[in-house]
């Protein structure tokens, strides 16, 4: 028997016996987690990465950014420091908020690792898809919450799951090898108990955006 990694409930098994991988499911906080045994290897998934086209290259990849800082970041009226945690090979994000005179930090446990950023607290902390890749979540979670001041905020982008179960072993987003935690808006809102966050807005589809209370 598997407990699950965020509320610690019991959980049940997915199997998927096409590619032979399993996921353990929290039928509580809606949380679904590809099993340890699966993962890929830090080396194996630093290569997944350096594949992406996260760069001013892509057009569509930097248009999500635009949009994100426009509709989401923009009305926050952010006049202290903002992080970019997990911001890959290519920051676009953090270069598009530095060009709106925002003062920017960032952290990548593959492409820089400059900890520097513990120094400091932060007015908004951004991930944007990374979540996904957290092994550990609730530990994660808990580092970035700490790093916020009080009343700030914490702005994600991950694919949340919206279907159900049998739907998931067919999910697009399941397909990417690196991605192993899965949540829906309740397993968000689970987290943000745990972490004294307060769900602020949502799109159901992949922003979360919270305030530390």
């Amino acid at each position: 028997m598997k407990r699950c990694l965020i509320c610690g409930s019991e959980t049940t098994t997915i199997n998927d016996s096409q590619i032979r991988v399993t996921h353990s499911y929290c039928q509580k906080c809606g949380f679904i987690y590809k099993d340890m045994e699966f993962h890929l290897s830090e080396e194996v998934e630093h290569e997944n990465y350096k594949m992406h086209n996260n760069s001013f290259e892509s057009e569509g990849y930097v248009k999500i950014f635009v949009d994100l800082v426009d509709d989401y970041i923009k009305p926050l009226n952010i006049t202290g420091k903002i992080l970019e945690f997990g911001s890959g090979p290519g920051p676009v994000l953090k270069e598009l908020l530095i060009r709106e005179r925002y003062d920017v930090f960032d952290f990548d446990p593959f492409f820089h690792k400059n900890l520097e950023y513990l120094r400091h607290t932060y007015q908004l902390i951004t991930s944007t898809e990374v979540v996904e890749h957290f092994v550990e979540p609730l530990k994660e979670f808990e580092h970035i919450s700490n790093l916020l001041e009080q009343g700030g905020y914490l702005l994600l982008m991950t694919r949340l799951r919206t279907m159900d179960t049998f739907e998931f072993l067919n999910w697009w987003y399941r397909r990417d090898l690196t991605h192993i935690s899965f949540y829906t808006l309740d397993t968000m809102i689970e987290i943000g108990k745990r972490n004294g966050l307060e769900l602020v807005e949502s799109n159901n589809i992949n922003v979360i955006l919270f305030k530390k209370i």
